[in-house]
């Protein structure tokens, strides 16, 4: 680990913690050309859309791009605290990176009710009956779609950044890389068995997950991929501080945090360019 980077632990990962809120407002529902929408019709959360089909007791959303070929790479899009798959489609701008670069994305829900103004929402728990979940989700969708399963990736927002880190941590055999924005603290008590290569964007102003929060992902995924040395700038404008580490299996952890900017997923050029780099982090880091 870069001597840089370890200096920071104590600093940073403070007191904070404990009175965050881990949630982001829902959004109006997306729509994705390919949709499963799927729980029972008694969940006062549930989002009613027509043609809904129950699977595990929750729904998900599943984006596959026009001329897809089997062996596609799968990126897991898991929303943060008070939303949902379809509340996240359409603002994120990955359905529309998938079109580009011929993978699929598929959005599952959070467990957790939680209604916001009488819109549906979920959160998650982020614990063992998620993560067994989201595998459940990962394994039906790579087989009706045939996906490259040493190209399942994940990212996430908020308690879904928080969700990836613990699915990544638990499930390394299933997941090959990472990338998340403003995620919820790191998880605890977990070894994965192997390195996985993890990228953490965030926003310098975010009031919710604040800065030290965030970056303590880089520290949990440097350590977990320890030793992670050679820190080289990110590049790139418009961020505040932009760093990445190569790491001793072979594994990268990235850390991005831009100017100004809020709790809520970037939107615009800003966008773009964390959609970027997080595509070109899975790229880079397959399961081996």
């Amino acid at each position: 680990m870069a001597s840089s980077l370890m200096k920071r632990v104590t600093a940073l990962f403070g007191a904070s913690c404990a009175a965050l809120l881990l949630a982001v407002p829902a959004a109006a529902p997306g729509h994705a050309d390919r949709a499963v929408l799927e729980s029972p019709a008694d969940d006062p959360c549930e989002f009613k859309a027509p043609g809904n089909i129950e699977y595990d007791e929750r729904h998900y959303r599943v984006h596959v791009p026009a001329g897809v070929s089997a062996g596609a790479p799968l990126v897991v899009a898991l929303h943060g605290g008070y939303d949902s798959p379809e509340g996240v489609e359409g603002k994120w701008g990955w359905n529309a990176l998938a079109d580009q670069h011929k993978f699929i994305v598929v959005y599952p829900r959070g467990n957790k009710p939680e209604c916001q103004n009488s819109t549906p929402g979920w959160g998650w728990n982020a614990d063992a009956a998620d993560v067994t979940h989201i595998k459940k989700v990962v394994t039906k969708v790579s087989t009706q779609y045939g996906v490259d399963s040493n190209r399942v990736h994940l990212t996430g927002h908020s308690n879904g950044g928080q969700m990836a880190s613990r699915a990544a941590c638990t499930a390394p055999e299933v997941f090959a890389s990472g990338a998340v924005y403003a995620p919820a603290p790191p998880p605890t008590g977990c070894n994965p068995a192997r390195a996985v290569s993890w990228g953490v964007f965030a926003s310098a102003s975010d009031p919710v997950i604040v800065e030290p929060v965030a970056y303590g992902h880089v520290m949990y995924w440097s350590w977990e991929n320890r030793p992670c040395q050679n820190e080289q700038p990110g590049g790139g404008t418009d961020a505040k501080d932009s760093r990445v580490w190569d790491c001793a299996s072979g594994t990268e952890v990235l850390w991005r945090v831009y100017n100004g900017g809020s709790h809520n997923w970037p939107t615009g050029a800003r966008r773009t360019e964390m959609l970027n780099r997080m595509w070109q982090l899975f790229q880079d880091n397959p399961r081996p």
